[in-house]
């Protein structure tokens, strides 16, 4: 038989054919891995910074429509001391720095949301500074019933910047104006 003519009326693939499939397609996969790998991360940090930014336009709205000062909290507050990844939402009651104990419980008053963590919906992705334009490390993020952004705790220098980290240490930023505006580049 000629070796041109040896598959005709022969069905299915030889062993050898089978494993030079398998290789092929096991060399495209190990290739293309990383890089999906690198775009799941980077949706992820996307999607986790898109999720603070979304909850300080909340807390913005909130100061707005309820009237009075809000505040996005931020875990790493040195006088909270819960993880960086974690957050709420909280009314400033006294306009004097008076937010809720960090164990109040969710009320709909002074606490609008519990303590959220970012790290449990996007693993990895924490919040990893509040600080204003000189630096200081700041607790959160509040507004007046104006929208615009305020500190009742402690003089700040704008533009605020809420940080967001991944395990990797890749950083994205949402950045808060004396005016109100919320931006992430």
């Amino acid at each position: 038989m000629k070796a041109w003519n040896r598959h005709i009326g022969a069905k299915g693939f030889s062993l050898v054919e089978l494993f030079v499939a398998i290789i092929i397609a096991g060399i495209l996969i190990a290739m293309g891995l990383p890089s999906f790998l690198g775009l799941i991360q980077r949706s992820s940090m996307n999607a986790g910074t898109r999720q603070v930014m979304y909850e300080i336009r909340a807390v913005q709205s909130l100061a707005v429509t309820r009237g009075g000062v809000f505040g996005f909290h931020w875990g790493g507050d040195p006088l909270v001391g819960f993880p960086p990844s974690q957050y709420r939402i909280i009314r400033d009651t006294t306009g004097a720095c008076g937010f809720p104990a960090p164990g109040a419980p969710q009320d709909g008053t002074d606490v609008v949301r519990t303590w959220f963590d970012l790290a449990g919906e996007y693993p990895g992705i924490v919040v990893q500074s509040v600080r204003d334009n000189v630096g200081t490390v700041l607790g959160g993020v509040m507004f007046n019933s104006r929208g615009a952004s305020v500190n009742t705790c402690a003089a700040v220098t704008f533009p605020v910047t809420v940080t967001v980290a991944d395990a990797s240490g890749v950083t994205r930023t949402v950045t808060i104006q004396r005016a109100g505006r919320v931006t992430s580049p």
